[in-house]
């Protein structure tokens, strides 16, 4: 059902007032365009990231998803964090270990990593150039993913 005046493809509603729209347009973007975000701290270790897309930076919803970078020689932190959404990694460079529950598993280009909710978790370059990683939610905004640090408790 169509609820705004908008262009037929722009914006299309489902279900009852309560859902959210479902946005049905293209969305274009280049990571040399999203602002950097970052932690680096003892606790959380180093980790550079940009959100390609995700109701807080563009106008879509159902996925967020940006490009991480873990740089070379960093110290992986003392815990991981885990949050109420499952993640996809996918290693688009470099190599190093993704680290769920205690048990690291290599990952180098190519390696995708379905990271349930509620598992600690983090990623660790092993190697020689930073480890970049494309990754996924379920969610519409990235502010929708509720983080938990154990290692800050």
């Amino acid at each position: 059902m169509r609820t705004d005046n908008r262009e037929p493809n722009s914006w299309t509603h489902y279900g009852s007032a309560m859902e959210s729209p479902v946005f049905r347009h293209v969305v274009v973007r280049h990571v040399n365009d999203c602002p950097t975000e970052e932690w680096t701290s003892p606790t959380r270790g180093s980790v550079r990231w940009w959100e390609l897309f995700g109701g807080d930076a563009t106008t879509t919803n159902e996925m967020t998803v940006g490009i991480a970078e873990v740089p070379v020689g960093s110290t992986p932190p003392p815990r991981g964090h885990s949050h109420d959404a499952t993640e996809i990694y996918v290693i688009l460079s470099g190599v190093g270990d993704v680290v769920i529950e205690g048990t690291a598993t290599s990952v180098r280009e190519g390696s995708a990593v379905w990271i349930p909710e509620g598992l600690e978790h983090y990623a660790h370059n092993t190697g020689s150039e930073p480890l970049r990683l494309l990754y996924m939610f379920a969610r519409d905004k990235f502010s929708d993913v509720t983080y938990s640090f154990p290692g800050e408790d």
